[in-house]
């Protein structure tokens, strides 16, 4: 599993972030450096996202994604850590605090892909979706994504993700798919993102303590719960009833912003994140690693250095 990192104060309790579907640990480049001098960031690639293997046989699930950051931040961090998830992301990051809720010390999830089963078109969801579930149907969804070249699936991503996909440049789209054209030589890209859906999917119909509002329902950290008013994925409408499964959350509503609100609007989420972990640091007086009040979140941006492992296993050396 490939990580990045953020140097940050040594002695602050480090934060963890959890990318959304067909994302990558890069989506937290500016996000992970205004909150660097509050924590030392470590940003994640899912299994067959970015630069991450495919988890083994090619089977995809929630529980072994979070099962394995957990494990990550076993061997890496070692203590309680502060664990942010957009999206897809922000299903892991729900489903780990409630099975390891020891490792971690606060949640943010922004705009969780949470269960909504109205795949309507307005908000840019497509009906046609539910047919992944049926076996056989992969080969056509893989046909269809190699036929869109990188550029249009990187205009395609930031027009559906971002509510004023107009902040983007042209550099930034030609940056975005000259990595997506990177990514597309691999033999798992297509596979990895189709396969992550289906587990996803598969969740949503999920009763009883398997299902995502269980899981939230075990989350005992202070939560912060973050959506844009434009996000086009996952409806802001959810916000509220989303932020009620938890018994510790607030809701941070941003105006005008879309489903990657860490892209977006970096500085705003940066404060809502670092505002519930200095809550959380008085309720805790005393605790190594706690202290971050006085720390400004509008600092410089730069990137974090990676870090490589094999499955199953996190390495303690820096590449």
């Amino acid at each position: 599993m490939y990580i990045r990192r953020r140097p940050g104060p040594p002695d602050a309790t480090p934060a963890w972030y959890i990318h959304g579907l067909a994302g990558s640990s890069t989506n937290w480049t500016r996000l992970a450096a205004a909150l660097s001098p509050a924590a030392t960031g470590y940003s994640v690639d899912l299994p067959g996202h970015g630069r991450s293997d495919p988890p083994p046989r090619g089977h995809y699930s929630l529980r072994a994604d979070a099962e394995l950051i957990a494990a990550a931040i076993e061997q890496v961090s070692g203590t309680p850590v502060h664990l942010v998830g957009n999206s897809f992301g922000g299903i892991i990051a729900t489903l780990l605090t409630a099975a390891r809720p020891e490792l971690v010390r606060t949640l943010t999830v922004i705009s969780p892909a949470v269960p909504d089963l109205r795949l309507t078109g307005d908000r840019g969801a497509d009906p046609r979706l539910g047919l992944l579930l049926v076996p056989g149907t992969a080969g056509l969804a893989y046909r269809r994504l190699s036929t869109i070249s990188p550029l249009s699936r990187a205009r395609g991503m930031g027009e559906l993700c971002f509510g004023n996909p107009a902040m983007l440049t042209d550099t930034d789209y030609e940056v975005a798919a000259a990595d997506l054209a990177w990514r597309s030589g691999l033999p798992w890209v297509f596979s990895a993102t189709i396969g992550s859906l289906r587990a996803l999917m598969a969740g949503y119909l999920r009763r009883g303590p398997s299902s995502f509002p269980a899981a939230a329902a075990h989350v005992t950290v202070p939560t912060l719960v973050v959506w844009g008013t434009r996000d086009r994925l996952v409806d802001v409408r959810l916000a509220k009833r989303t932020a009620a499964a938890f018994p510790r959350a607030d809701l941070l509503v941003l105006p005008g912003c879309g489903h990657v609100a860490q892209m977006e609007d970096p500085q705003t989420t940066a404060r809502g994140v670092l505002a519930l972990w200095e809550r959380t640091a008085a309720d805790n007086v005393g605790a190594v690693g706690d202290d971050v009040g006085g720390v400004s979140a509008t600092q410089g941006m730069q990137a974090g250095a990676p870090l490589r492992a094999g499955h199953g296993a996190v390495a303690t050396s820096w590449a």
